[in-house]
């Protein structure tokens, strides 16, 4: 599955969270789909942290609720992958620190740990199948 057709589903997810922002509990679907890029491929970035920011922008008026810490953890991301190796540990602290301000925006704790969970499915899915492309037949 290309990318960019993730951020398209981003987008429409955007469009699904200011439709039915009061229906009730729903996750972010955009920072999700976004996060989960971000996770599965760390060189994605520079086009996933403006997306962020357009999220911000059209969610909270505002471009300082998550963008400010998603381009934290990509830079902490982007460092520990390369002073260490790539590993679990720093993404999910880069998942934590990209969801964090959520919670400070306001956002209740279940759609909170509904935006988690999707992200962790959608990451661990991305991530199985770019391995499933570059592991070599036995």
């Amino acid at each position: 599955m290309k990318y960019y057709t993730l951020a398209f589903a981003a987008l429409l997810g955007l469009l699904v969270n200011m439709s039915f922002a009061g229906v009730g509990h729903q996750p972010d679907w955009s920072l999700a789909f976004l996060l989960a890029i971000v996770l599965s491929k760390r060189s994605t970035w520079y086009w996933v942290l403006p997306l962020i920011g357009l999220h911000d922008f059209l969610l909270f008026w505002s471009v300082w609720v998550v963008f400010p810490y998603a381009t934290v953890a990509v830079i902490l991301l982007n460092y520990a992958d390369t002073r260490l190796a790539p590993g679990q540990p720093q993404r999910w602290l880069a998942l934590v620190l990209g969801c964090v301000p959520l919670l400070l925006a306001g956002v209740d704790v279940i759609s909170w740990l509904l935006t988690l969970t999707l992200c962790t499915w959608l990451w661990s899915s991305l991530s199985t199948r770019r391995e499933k492309v570059y592991v070599e037949p036995a």
